[in-house]
């Protein structure tokens, strides 16, 4: 008989050592472990340590024959099933039989015992218990291994997903409380959304010290009512924000919980970025809104008096007195409508950073006293007392002195707008550090805490005690707070409150040394030019005609001409010195015509003047590809004239 690789085992039991030698010697071919026992106690205790293929139960044994071992085998569960072969040496085997049967008993063998039957009737329970353990470890297999390939599924998915995935377990304390919680299983996701390493086995007051108890009271919650839960909620100690799912595994009573979760801390910021940005927009637009209304009235105020002006020129007739009053009127309108277009053009050129600084060595207390001059008209309509308190020594700066004297007054005027009548207005400037430290006190409307951030912003307001703004494009401080950023300094506000008044303070680098140049004295130096054939060509006839005027008035003969052609006829016809050309002309563009100039007899030596509103610095490259030798931003300034005039006629003497 072929040996199964499963080891079946014989139960022999017998009183007798001589019994259990022959049945062993009987069934030695069968290739099994015999165990031996020796009474009913001895064989029901080594059913109890093991499984048997068969039991061969002596009937007659001292203190617990077979039947009573035979009963009791049958009453416990492990061996109920287990057969049981009777050997009996008695009188009267039929009875005995009988009563073995009943018992279960599967055979009933009588002494003598031929060792043929003995070893074929036990061989078939052997390969009968050999074959069912053959049968119960091939579905153990088959059921490993469908275990395995479902853990290896449920691995693989369990650590595909992108979510943070783990199982814990809550630790109580003896009142019943949560306390704390171990994780036992963690997918490779986890640490990527927590930034915990090695996570499984360990309690989070372990991994994460500071950890809010919240976390815990939503997890019992769970665990207590089995009902399952999403939230979102910040872990401080981590500093994320986490998307979680909760529920627990388990019938009632179970404080096993599984979590799939998620660190949305980008995505909160992202939201909450997005959300600021619309804000922000959003009121930029009440803002732009608010600026171009007031754009349209501050451009629009001038426009009446100067009609006005227009109208009274015509009736004064010979009144001179009336005519000058009329004149000084107009101008400081005009003057009024240019500063606001150069203002925007300021704003334009800072946001684009196309402003170019002309640095040169100065000195700041000129700067000041230039805009003190400039401010004196709305400081004298207020009524105001200005007090101006300078070092004696030169403050020598390498700076630009027109948009140092621009800081200077924007600070002035705004001042004086927003200090009531017969206010105090205090300019002091001293020397700090290697600094000029330059302070604008008033007695004005003051500042509300929550206004000193916003009061730089551009097209920013501050509204006065009747809750309306002084007037002004809300862009003086903006480029105050640009023009000093571009000079390498700073510039704050503060104020004690509504109705206190305000301080601005403007720190700027002073430059080594005190060497002194100014324009003033060059162009005295320069002494007054000689007259110049100058040729203006622009399509706006009060425009060519005003600017022809002026140059008669300063003893140069002035030419006119509206269009490019009528311009190179002229300049066929007259040797010129200057041209001033507007770009925009009906005909052709003012740089085709300073290009058909540049090819005329003479006119390689004449200095060609760009007249435009355009003035960035992509426009004035523009104007010297063109051929251009200067640019100007309408409308010109007569200084920016004089100037010109002055460098042409210094060149015609030179030549």
């Amino acid at each position: 008989m072929p040996h199964s690789p499963i080891v079946a085992s014989v139960l022999l039991v017998d009183d007798k050592p001589a019994n259990l030698l022959a049945l062993e010697a009987a069934l030695d071919t069968l290739g099994v472990n015999m165990v031996r026992a020796v009474s009913g106690p001895q064989a029901l205790a080594a059913l109890e340590r093991q499984d048997f293929a068969a039991v061969l139960l002596d009937v007659r044994m001292p203190g617990m024959d077979g039947f009573e071992v035979a009963r009791e085998i049958r009453a416990r569960p492990r061996s109920r099933f287990t057969p049981i072969l009777f050997v009996t040496a008695g009188d009267d085997p039929d009875e005995a039989m009988m009563s073995a049967y009943a018992l279960g008993a599967v055979d009933f063998l009588a002494k003598p015992l031929r060792s043929e039957v003995l070893k074929a009737k036990v061989g078939v329970f052997v390969e009968l218990y050999r074959s069912k353990e053959e049968l119960r470890a091939r579905d153990r297999r088959d059921f490993e291994q469908r275990l395995e390939a479902k853990d290896a599924r449920y691995r693989a998915l369990f650590e595909s997903i992108d979510e943070g995935f783990c199982v814990i377990q809550l630790l109580r304390d003896a009142s019943g409380k949560v306390r704390d919680y171990r994780i036992d299983e963690a997918n490779e996701a986890f640490s990527m959304h927590t930034g915990v390493q090695d996570p499984v086995g360990r309690n989070i007051s372990d991994l994460v010290p500071e950890s809010q108890g919240r976390w815990l009271d939503i997890y019992d919650r769970v665990a207590r009512t089995g009902e399952a839960t999403r939230f979102v909620e910040e872990e401080k100690a981590m500093h994320r924000w986490f998307d979680v799912y909760a529920l627990r595994l388990g019938p009632d009573g179970s404080d096993l919980l599984a979590l799939v979760f998620s660190d949305i801390t980008q995505r909160l910021t992202a939201e909450n970025d997005m959300r600021r940005l619309n804000e922000e927009l959003a009121q930029a637009n009440r803002r732009k809104t608010e600026f171009l209304a007031t754009l349209a009235h501050e451009l629009r105020n001038p426009l009446a008096p100067l009609s006005n002006g227009l109208h009274l020129m015509r009736l004064a007739g010979g009144k001179p007195e009336m005519l000058e009053r009329t004149r000084q009127m107009m101008e400081r309108q005009v003057q009024h409508m240019v500063h606001l277009v150069d203002d925007l053009l300021d704003v334009a050129r800072i946001s684009t950073g196309k402003v170019e600084l002309r640095r040169r060595r100065m000195d700041l207390k000129e700067a000041v006293a230039t805009a003190v001059e400039t401010s004196a008209s709305l400081i004298d309509a207020g009524g105001h007392k200005l007090h101006v308190e300078l070092p004696a020594q030169p403050l020598p700066m390498d700076a630009d002195p027109t948009r140092i004297t621009q800081v200077v007054s924007n600070l002035l005027n705004n001042a004086a707008k927003y200090t009531p009548e017969a206010g105090r207005i205090d300019l002091r400037v001293a020397v700090h550090d290697g600094e000029a430290v330059l302070t604008v006190t008033d007695t004005g409307i003051g500042l509300a805490p929550d206004a000193l951030s916003k009061v730089f912003e551009m097209f920013a307001q501050v509204p006065n005690s009747t809750g309306k703004p002084q007037g002004g494009l809300g862009i003086g401080l903006s480029l105050v707070q640009s023009l000093v950023a571009m000079h390498g300094g700073s510039v704050s506000a503060s104020s004690a409150g509504i109705g206190q008044g305000s301080t601005f303070t403007v720190r700027l680098p002073l430059a080594k040394g005190d060497e002194m140049t100014t324009e003033t004295n060059a162009a005295q130096a320069a002494g007054k030019p000689g007259q110049l054939q100058v040729l203006v060509v622009d399509d706006n006839t009060d425009a060519a005609e005003s600017l022809g005027v002026l140059l008669d008035i300063e003893g140069h003969a002035a030419h006119i001409a509206h269009t490019g052609a009528a311009a190179l006829q002229v300049a066929q016809s007259h040797p010129l010195d200057v041209v001033f050309l507007d770009i925009g002309l009906p005909d052709m563009t003012g740089y085709d015509v300073a290009k058909r100039l540049r090819m005329l007899p003479g006119m390689q030596k004449t200095m060609l003047v760009a007249l435009t509103g355009w003035g960035t610095q992509d426009d004035r490259q523009r104007a010297r590809d063109a051929g251009f030798d200067r640019h100007l931003t309408k409308p010109a300034e007569l200084p920016a004239v004089e100037e010109l005039l002055r460098l042409a006629a210094e060149a015609k003497a030179a030549a």
